[in-house]
């Protein structure tokens, strides 16, 4: 089985030398339904929003899930979309 959290760093900072900042994030939650802890992945990036008369940073959910595998796809999406920018 891959290392997903390592494929997970790698595309990060694949990303991130193309000036995007994706931020990941991860919560937990215990589930009754299924007896276990459930870690919830969540990617997100920094946009600027105009609010109340003025300019302010906040962060934009991008993903939320429950599959690191998922994490991965969607990270190799933004990395194969950047790929065109110049």
């Amino acid at each position: 089985m891959p290392n997903l959290s390592a494929i997970v760093k790698k595309l990060q900072r694949a990303i991130l030398s193309t000036g995007l900042v994706i931020k990941i994030g991860s919560s937990q939650f215990y589930s009754a339904d299924q007896g276990r802890m459930i870690t919830m992945w969540s990617l997100s990036t920094p946009v600027m929003e105009y609010g109340k008369g003025k300019w302010k940073m906040r962060d934009l959910e991008i993903l939320r899930t429950a599959s690191q595998a998922d994490v991965v796809l969607a990270l190799k999406e933004i990395w194969e979309q950047s790929q065109g920018w110049e």
